[in-house]
């Protein structure tokens, strides 16, 4: 025959139950809280002669100071470069973070401040994207009159390049800007884009230029 094993259960009797309650009733449960350490998001700005290497840099120090890169942007401009980005850092170390970056980036130079703003975030949501592009002969003053009107309709300029280039049926050259703008979260309740982009219809006939402007909300900055 096989061997047969059996499974029991012990009972507790009532009267040990209610000796195990009570001592479990007059222990104290001491809980420990952590909080996690205060963070700041400052802005870095470099600004130097072009060189390979730069960026690594910056970030080099950013990541050794524990902060954490959120939004960027650089730019090539004849042989300078220029870079800025959202950081996200404890607040202890921000004084440290400043004292690497104005002495540790060769051949730049490098600020770092804390954001003005008092909920700032390293990557602020945004409402609303529109693409705006400007051409036609250059006129003292075109590219005022068109950022002034964006200005004018709570729209921030994320980013714009201008340049000169030929007529294709000669005579004058052509000057064109573009580039995008953008408004933040909340969005105000009487912003309608379309009436925006007749405004700037209105400018670019006053100044013998096209200007288009189109809602590019959601897509990438660099479409």
């Amino acid at each position: 025959m096989f061997p047969t094993t059996v499974y029991t259960r012990a009972v507790i009797p009532s009267s040990r139950r209610i000796c195990c309650s009570k001592i479990l009733s007059n222990t104290s449960i001491t809980t420990r809280q952590f909080s996690a350490p205060a963070k700041k998001v400052v802005v870095i700005h470099s600004i130097g002669s072009d060189r390979p290497g730069i960026v690594a840099d910056v970030t080099r120090i950013v990541t050794e100071k524990g902060g954490n890169v959120g939004e960027s942007r650089a730019q090539l401009l004849g042989g300078h470069f220029s870079l800025m980005m959202l950081v996200d850092i404890a607040e202890k170390d921000v004084g440290d973070l400043q004292e690497q970056l104005a002495s540790g980036v060769k051949g730049m130079k490098t600020e770092c401040m804390e954001s003005v703003e008092k909920n700032a975030t390293i990557a602020p949501s945004i409402a609303f994207a529109g693409r705006f592009r400007l051409s036609g002969a250059d006129n003292p003053g075109i590219v005022h009159k068109l950022t002034s009107a964006l200005a004018r309709n709570q729209l921030t300029i994320a980013n714009m390049k201008t340049k000169h280039e030929g007529s294709p049926f000669g005579g004058a050259e052509l000057f064109t800007v573009e580039g995008r703008a953008v408004a933040y979260e909340p969005l105000a309740s009487n912003f309608e884009w379309k009436k925006i982009r007749e405004e700037l219809k209105e400018l670019g006939d006053s100044l013998n230029c096209d200007v288009e402007f189109d809602d590019v909300t959601g897509s990438s900055f660099r479409d």
